[in-house]
């Protein structure tokens, strides 16, 4: 089940070996992405990056099953 995993641990193994070869998360920090409270900024990033791949927008993930795993603003 996806929320016994870490936030970090629910990428595809393909995308999380070329985000740690491309460093993707750490040129979000060094472009000064910081969050307030709440989700880590990385793992928004994270999870946009994978809804493109799967085929699905925002509003169909806050319908389905993993509703309470995201973030709803």
């Amino acid at each position: 089940m996806i929320a016994k995993n870490s936030l970090n641990n629910q990428l595809p193994n393909e995308i999380k070996s070329t985000f740690k070869e491309l460093n993707v998360l750490k040129h979000l920090r060094i472009a000064g992405i910081t969050k307030s409270f709440g989700f880590s900024c990385a793992y928004i990033f994270q999870l946009i990056f994978c809804m493109i791949f799967e085929n699905k927008n925002w509003f169909r993930m806050l319908e389905s099953k993993k509703a309470t795993d995201i973030p709803a603003k």
